[in-house]
Formats: C-alpha cells, structure tokens, sequence
C-alpha cells in the first residue's frame, strides 16, 4: 500500500516527528541523518534520493523547486509549511493534515506520483 515518506527540515518542531511517527508515517529528521548543517539544495537531493518529501518552512525550496523543474530534474516533493503554523495549535494543524494527505495516499484518492513528486504543496 503506497506511503508518504517524509523528510524533516531542521526548522520543523520535533513534536510534529513525533506525533507522526505515532500514527505510523515514515518519517526522518534531517539530522538523524547527519544533515542538520546541511544546505536547502542538499536537503532536497538526499530527501529525492531517498524517496522522501521534503517538509519544510524555508520558502527557498519553492526557488530550488522551479530551478529543478526547468532543468527538467526531478523530486519527490515538497510540502511547504507557512509560518504562521506556530505553538501547538499550529502544530495540530500541520499533523492532521499531514495525516490526511496520508490516508489519502493509502485510499488511493490521492496519488504520491501525481500529486506530491515534482510538486510544491503549501499548508497554510
């Protein structure tokens, strides 16, 4: 059955990882990894590499989204969180919705390959 596989930017709260983790998506932190010093560019290459989503706050992946697309270079997707998504009501937010881009993917009503790969989706 297809899965999110998601990869935590370092500006991403911890908590957001965990409560993930507890409704069982594959997630990693960028530095479980050894990437937490790691450039924007070098987040999106290892997360495409491994199949993995980028989710992140950094509205700098959007530019390196476009760049990509016009060298024609895929990526597995990014998931693009506003800032204002802040304390724990925020929090709230970005897990439900993650969850139900989830069960989504997993009821087929959405598709990692039509609606996440080479995609910026922005949660706001």
């Amino acid at each position: 059955m297809p899965q999110l596989r998601l990869y935590m930017d370092k500006h991403i709260p911890k908590a957001i990882t965990s409560e993930l983790r507890k409704h069982g998506i594959d997630v990693i932190r960028c530095e479980e990894v050894g990437m937490g010093a790691a450039s924007d560019l070098e987040h999106l290459e290892h997360a495409s590499s491994e199949n993995r989503i980028v989710v992140t706050h950094d509205k700098d992946f959007a530019k390196l989204h476009a760049q990509w697309q016009s060298k024609a270079k895929p990526h597995s997707g990014i998931i693009c969180v506003s800032r204002h998504l802040q304390g724990q009501h925020g929090i709230g937010t970005i897990v439900k919705s993650i969850i139900m881009y989830d069960d989504m993917v997993e009821g087929e009503a959405a598709s990692i390959k039509e609606d996440f790969e080479n995609q910026v989706v922005y949660l706001s």
